[in-house]
């Protein structure tokens, strides 16, 4: 019995000294005030349910004190009005209210810096005012006064700590962006309320998370996590595939107050991206990329310079590096034409751009006119053509050139600079932005059904032999001048392949 009498003493000091650590035995044996750090407990371990102090039941029945509202409502954290109170010397002495500012007990965080809480006649009385949220005025805590939520440019139209500047001059929709901009009229877009709640839930906000709209369910919301933009690919596919944003009771193919439309130029794309990117042969999403990212393997294209950023970017297509859409440079090539799909495909040998451009310097393949800036030891990209033209060797006719030359590496031919294809390609269909071709004007990089190298699956491209010889098909040639070509998704701005009727190129071997 001693033995177990003495354990349990023991025990209890030990217990009693981890608790030291926390408040100070004195202090709870002498019932003087006592505190804690804060990184050991948080403010809901002590004011849960049924502590007189729950923030979520504080006045829930009447319009005075507005705990319920910016808490349980709003989703606010204690330390966003209460900041470093638990360090206070006030802190846990039974009152509700010092009457006194020196205690502090209201204290605004960095996001409202200019924030002022002022007690006037003791307790049961104090107003904020100069808030971020509720602007230059001054609100009684204790009054009968509700406040209405503000337009949402109100707070958004400027920085504000880590959250950026969303309207306005300078702010995220100044920049490119496929979302609520009407193209035909960008210079003078007015964004209003109501575009903003197509993607936003408003359930909490202001809390500091990120809520937004399943666009098929409406009961549906999906939680951004900085740390996994991963989540977002559920959120923006639920918009782009073919019934739009149906599900937010918003008009399916046309959400915004804009003119903007899936399945019009310039957004014909916007319905499909969900049927490409469930696609059999998705190489993007197989290689574990997804929507939003910083461009990194593994991540995603879409963003603002490394960042993930919806709403708008420095670069075209809503991209996180740069790709220049459309490409009308005449002179050598320039890397930062095909900058993000270039730097990510250095990351994965067989497509990096070594193998896309090169090729070995005075090779069969080296012609002045199709330059490569990446010279090899042999070229190793299978889009390249031979022409058969000399005896004892007749022409074929499924070798196709208007140049005569023997060998074409045919990347760098649709790539490379060459005057005559300086405008052969129009941007996201639109007439008025022309330029050469770059990799999306042949590549479906969100996803096919099985088309050679992600190519178009309107292109048709097959395989086919002679011999020795391995050759890539195309559709018909009656396709190539309107049907194939010139439409959505290809978009080509000439019939380039109508000047000779050929539908196959040459691959391997490569004859080097």
């Amino acid at each position: 019995m001693k033995s177990i009498i003495l354990c349990f003493v023991c025990l209890l000091f030990l217990v009693l000294g981890a608790c030291s650590q926390k408040v100070g035995l004195d202090a709870i044996f002498s019932g003087e005030t006592v505190s804690y750090e804060s990184e050991q407990l948080d403010c809901n371990t002590c004011h849960g349910p049924g502590d007189q102090y729950d923030p979520r039941e504080i006045d829930s029945s009447s319009t005075h004190g507005k705990h319920v509202q910016h808490v349980a409502e709003a989703g606010f954290s204690c330390e966003k009005c209460h900041f470093d109170y638990p360090e206070s010397a006030t802190h846990m002495d039974g009152n509700d209210d010092t009457g006194t500012t020196a205690a502090q007990l209201v204290r605004f965080d960095s996001t409202n810096s200019n924030g002022a809480w002022t007690v006037e006649g003791g307790p049961g009385t104090g107003y904020c005012s100069s808030l971020s949220c509720h602007g230059a005025g001054a609100l009684d805590w204790y009054g009968s006064e509700v406040w209405v939520l503000p337009d949402c440019v109100s707070c958004h139209d400027t920085l504000l700590g880590s959250r950026r500047q969303v309207l306005g001059a300078g702010g995220d929709f100044e920049k490119e962006s496929h979302h609520v901009i009407d193209y035909s009229n960008r210079n003078s877009e007015i964004i209003t309320k109501d575009d903003c709640l197509v993607c936003h839930d408003m359930e909490g906000h202001m809390a500091g998370t990120i809520r937004l709209n399943d666009a098929d369910t409406a009961s549906n919301v999906i939680i951004y996590d900085p740390d996994d933009p991963s989540v977002l690919e559920e959120f923006c596919l639920s918009c782009h595939d073919a019934d739009g944003a149906a599900g937010q009771g918003a008009g399916a193919l046309s959400p915004f107050s804009s003119s903007s439309a899936f399945g019009t130029i310039p957004n014909e794309a916007g319905g499909n991206i969900s049927g490409y990117w469930n696609g059999t042969d998705t190489v993007h999403k197989m290689a574990e990329l997804s929507c939003m990212g910083s461009g990194a393997p593994g991540t995603g294209c879409h963003g603002d310079s490394g960042q993930v950023n919806a709403h708008g970017s420095s670069n075209r297509g809503l991209l996180t590096s740069l790709m220049n859409f459309p490409p009308s440079t005449v002179e050598d090539f320039e890397y930062d034409n095909y900058k993000l799909c270039f730097d990510c495909h250095d990351a994965y040998p067989s497509v990096a751009k070594e193998i896309v451009l090169g090729y070995k310097e005075g090779g069969n393949y080296d012609v002045w006119w199709a330059p490569t800036p990446y010279y090899t030891t042999e070229i190793k990209s299978l889009f390249r053509e031979r022409y058969f033209d000399e005896s004892p060797q007749p022409q074929r006719p499924y070798n196709d050139t208007i140049w005569g030359d023997p060998y074409i590496p045919l990347h760098n031919y649709h790539l490379g600079p060459d005057g005559w294809m300086v405008t052969a390609w129009k941007y996201r269909g639109d007439s008025t932005e022309t330029g050469r071709p770059t990799c999306t004007t042949c590549h479906n990089v969100h996803g096919t059904n099985g088309t050679v190298r992600s190519t178009y699956d309107e292109f048709g491209i097959t395989a086919f032999t002679n011999g020795a010889d391995e050759y890539k098909k195309l559709v018909p040639v009656e396709n190539y001048q309107n049907t194939v070509f010139k439409n959505y998704p290809v978009n080509c701005n000439t019939s380039c392949h109508s000047i000779v009727p050929g539908t196959s190129y040459w691959n391997t071997p490569s004859d080097e």
